[in-house]
């Protein structure tokens, strides 16, 4: 179909300004998770991100000529969008930030390829990628290249004559040991190279082939880069007998290694990309006999342009899906929270509140921040003493919210033994985790558990699952709730019998005795 070409022109020019304008509020539709990531980059020290945001962002506006084309979208594609809309709003409401940015990510790409089809996918799917690399899910690779620095580190040393012992994750030469944490194992390093490798491929290398090959190339060079980083303090340990300041402060040159090592990147990566590109022409040589001339059926696939903005209008309203059930279901006044004060707690008829704790036997609390509001109460028998602790979360944020890093019931060094307790009701679905917590007084005996919108339960995953039908009934006051006890120096038989009969109940085993029962399913 032909006609006037500048009546076309202008048509396009509409339609684009139309479509920027509905991505744009589409962008403003998930504000509070574009408002996340500058946080999550200063407390992860992912600098690279905002150069990952610039490399997208200019990725799109490189190729927007192929978004202007008015090729066919695809539809079908919407059914996903809403999906990931809803699944937005869930991984918000339940503060499990980097799923919500996952989703994010994802639901942008699929927003674009409703909206421009085939003409954009592959742009499409290196952003996505691209902006993985932004996000802090990359800690599950410190496990591998923890111990893989320290294996390839320990045999550089000793190549270079110095005498070395590998024991896990420590090197031990003559003058000390160096102990590979895991801010030592390069995951900073690697995400840097994985970013530079896939700037320099998307702007000066063509094929997908030799992209992958460069990209590889900058990832390789950052882990080695990171192996001569720790060689260069093991060495400078060894020649100054651990007296270098170079020793406990060595991020510094740990970035100038990582700098070094772009000299033979940007050196070799053309001869990278001209080699691989000459294997992959040769391979389409070979096999250009089976190809078929698709210029008839693109063609056939072309609309007019006016259809990508009323594909533009659909999509960000399917998008706005999520976010419109936050903002209104967030509007909605409060209701009851089911909030349970420590005296409210159910117990044996012989305990009662003791009027002052002055004389408590130990300081220990549950390591828990960013409550809003801490309670501590102390209960007594007229023999034996349990103490409760209570923090709520009333309104959850980033480092204040009741299910994250680094709250738990106490440092992982401290616990020495943890387990499931229940049933403690008639109805067998009150459940209790129990943790042997080692203080500076002692060993405690601790049972706690979580309280979300008047919901108990020992997991905190279902924890996290429960703000979702918490913030749905305007009840979204979280709580933890601790009750301890102190152990006699033999052992915690006592304190066990102690918060047994707090609680008013009688399990059927002691812990250890191989009698207690899984929860129910």
């Amino acid at each position: 179909m032909t006609g006037n070409p500048e009546s076309e022109a202008g048509i396009r020019r509409k339609t684009g300004v139309a479509v920027g304008l509905a991505f744009l509020l589409t962008l403003a539709f998930f504000w509070p998770t574009l408002r996340s990531f500058p946080g999550t980059w200063g407390r992860y020290g992912m600098s690279q991100g905002w150069l990952v945001a610039g490399l997208v962002a200019w990725l799109l506006w490189r190729d927007r000529e192929n978004f202007s084309r008015g090729t066919v979208g695809a539809p079908l594609a919407m059914l996903p969008l809403a999906a990931l809309s809803l699944l937005w709003f869930v991984t918000t409401v339940a503060h499990i930030q980097l799923f919500h940015q996952l989703t994010f990510v994802l639901l942008i790409g699929v927003w674009g390829f409703v909206v421009f089809g085939r003409e954009a996918e592959k742009t499409l799917f290196v952003g996505a990628i691209i902006s993985l690399f932004a996000l802090p899910l990359w800690e599950v690779l410190v496990p591998i290249l923890r111990p893989l620095t320290t294996l390839a580190s320990g045999s550089l040393v000793r190549l270079l004559g110095i005498p070395v012992e590998i024991e896990g994750d420590l090197i031990h030469i003559t003058a000390g040991s160096f102990e590979i944490a895991n801010g030592c194992a390069g995951l900073n390093y690697l995400l840097a190279g994985l970013v530079i490798g896939a700037a320099y491929a998307v702007i000066l290398v063509r094929g997908w082939p030799a992209q992958i090959a460069v990209v590889v190339w900058g990832a390789v060079i950052s882990i080695v880069g990171n192996w001569v980083r720790v060689v260069m303090v093991v060495g400078i340990g060894h020649v100054t007998e651990m007296r270098s300041g170079l020793i406990e402060n060595h991020g510094g040159l740990g970035w100038v290694v990582f700098s070094l090592g772009l000299i033979p990147f940007f050196v070799l990566s053309p001869r990278i990309e001209r080699w691989i590109s000459g294997k992959a022409e040769g391979w389409k040589k070979e096999h250009r006999s089976g190809e078929t001339d698709a210029e008839g059926e693109e063609e056939m696939g072309r609309e007019e342009p006016g259809g990508q903005k009323k594909r533009a209008i659909a999509a960000s309203g399917l998008a706005a899906l999520g976010p419109i059930l936050y903002l209104v279901f967030g509007a909605l006044p409060a209701a009851d929270a089911g909030e349970m004060n420590l005296v409210d707690l159910p117990r044996g008829e012989q305990w009662r509140v003791e009027e002052t704790a002055a004389d408590r036997t130990f300081s220990w609390r549950p390591a828990y921040k960013g409550a809003g509001q801490e309670e501590t109460e102390s209960f007594t028998d007229g023999r034996t003493r349990v103490f409760g602790h209570r923090f709520v979360y009333r309104e959850q944020r980033q480092g204040a919210k009741l299910v994250g890093y680094p709250n738990r019931i106490a440092p992982g060094s401290e616990i020495l033994t943890e387990q499931l307790l229940g049933p403690l009701d008639s109805a067998a679905r009150r459940w209790v985790q129990q943790a042997m917590v080692m203080t500076s007084e002692g060993p405690i005996l601790s049972w706690y558990w979580y309280r979300v919108g008047g919901v108990d339960t020992f997991s905190p995953i279902y924890a996290k699952l429960l703000e979702v039908p918490a913030f749905l009934a305007r009840r979204r006051t979280s709580e933890f709730i601790a009750l301890s006890t102190a152990c006699e120096p033999d052992g915690c038989g006592d304190a066990f019998r102690t918060m047994a009969s707090f609680m008013g109940v009688k399990l059927q085993g002691l812990p250890g005795d191989g009698k207690e029962k899984g929860p129910p399913l």
